[in-house]
């Protein structure tokens, strides 16, 4: 059988669309059996169990004034019945105590931890979560939960937890967080952010017991204090910039078993206030995330323009050009025409199949927003690969990193 040259051309043309088609269908199917697998956070509020083992809610917080009373207020609406919450106010220089205090009110469940200093050879965080910890005596079948205090937990977020740690018969388990989608830069460059760290950070590998690729997501990690002691405390974590990485790792080192699934409604999580703070945030979180390797940040910066902005863009202007063809130049050879048609239709329907999907996933419930997002993403998506460039360039130029109130020197690899 000869090919004519419309025909071959075709080919040509679709075999990007018929390659992506195929990528993306694979990545649907791996989301839905992620789904399937893991399941999310709610599904430990049927739980049959009854056990009550006592948790600490460690939460750190650097001026965190315009979060901190929402967090402290879904906490005091926990259903679980044994549970205490550790404040720890790191070289906080706003309101965060006077608004904290105001809304713990009489609640003997919280206490507050002012940190006034902290140790050159530590992260911030990391050490307002050590000195917390340090000053509780939790017992050996304490469980600790470590969390940010931008989230905003379920009142049965604990109950279902500690329920999923108890019937799946972990040692850690992390959430990843419903984010909010209301403000234009979130709607723009959030999802495809958390897309791409969840691209390579898969939760199902995150959390298999063979072949781990350790993962953890810092806003909510759940642990046992018997498995927090077997990584070594944050302690052994005291300059890390992405503590829950290392965390994730020591955990997998230690051959312990963790989980992280969605948490659907059981927390949210506004995780910066402003399109200058997200830049500055998502760099530190893909810097730390490529262990600091910027050719790695580069690569991550091409995928990412191609897989959200040039592969649709590819598969829309082929499908139009072909569909135009048809009507307008009578002489095409239908057989070229329909190759095109399909492959490029293939590529569409994959694409906002698995975006649809990832969206449905990241708790945005309505479908109207859901498409609001998801015509935003290919201009996100550019947005992400510039973050990702830029991440990668300051860190060969020795440009520090801000965060929570201090700069940190970070050698790239």
């Amino acid at each position: 059988m000869t090919l004519s040259l419309p025909s071959v051309l075709a080919l040509v043309l679709a075999a990007p669309s018929l390659f992506g088609a195929a990528i993306f269908t694979y990545i649907l199917i791996a989301m839905r059996r992620t789904h399937a697998v893991l399941g999310v956070a709610s599904d430990g509020l049927a739980s049959s169990l009854n056990r009550s083992s006592p948790v600490w809610v460690i939460v750190p917080a650097h001026n965190e004034q315009a979060v901190i009373a929402s967090l402290v207020a879904s906490l005091r609406n926990q259903d679980y019945p044994a549970f205490r919450a550790v404040l720890a106010l790191d070289r906080c220089t706003d309101s965060t105590l006077a608004v904290a205090l105001e809304t713990i009110g009489p609640d003997e469940r919280f206490e507050v931890l002012e940190i006034a200093s902290c140790p050159a050879d530590w992260a911030g965080k990391v050490h307002a979560i050590h000195e917390a910890v340090t000053r509780q005596q939790i017992p050996a079948d304490g469980v600790l939960v470590f969390a940010d205090a931008d989230t905003v937990l379920h009142p049965g977020c604990l109950r279902a937890c500690v329920a999923l740690l108890d019937e799946r018969r972990l040692d850690a388990l992390s959430l990843l967080s419903t984010l909010t989608y209301d403000q234009s830069f979130e709607k723009t460059s959030q999802a495809p952010a958390s897309f791409e760290l969840l691209v390579r950070y898969p939760p199902l590998k995150a959390s298999r017991d063979h072949q781990r690729r350790p993962f953890a997501n810092g806003q909510f990690i759940m642990m046992r204090q018997s498995a927090y002691q077997a990584i070594g405390t944050h302690a052994a974590f005291r300059d890390e910039l992405l503590e829950d990485l290392a965390i994730a790792r020591a955990i997998w080192q230690s051959k312990l078993r963790m989980q992280v699934l969605p948490a659907g409604n059981m927390m949210q999580c506004r995780m910066y206030p402003n399109a200058v703070a997200f830049r500055r945030g998502w760099k530190r979180i893909f810097i730390e995330s490529a262990k600091r390797k910027p050719s790695r940040l580069r690569s991550w910066s091409f995928a990412a323009l191609a897989r959200g902005m040039l592969f649709p863009a590819w598969n829309t202007a082929l499908l139009g050009a072909s569909v135009a063809a048809f009507f307008l130049w009578p002489a095409a050879p239908t057989g070229a025409i329909a190759i095109a048609v399909a492959a490029s239709a293939a590529g569409v329907a994959a694409w906002l199949a698995v975006i649809w999907l990832f969206l449905k996933s990241a708790g945005i419930s309505s479908a109207a927003r859901r498409v609001n997002v998801l015509l935003r993403w290919p201009l996100g998506s550019a947005r992400l690969s510039s973050l990702l460039r830029e991440a990668a360039n300051e860190l060969e130029t020795g440009v520090p990193t801000a965060w929570a109130g201090r700069t940190y020197k970070r050698q790239s690899r």
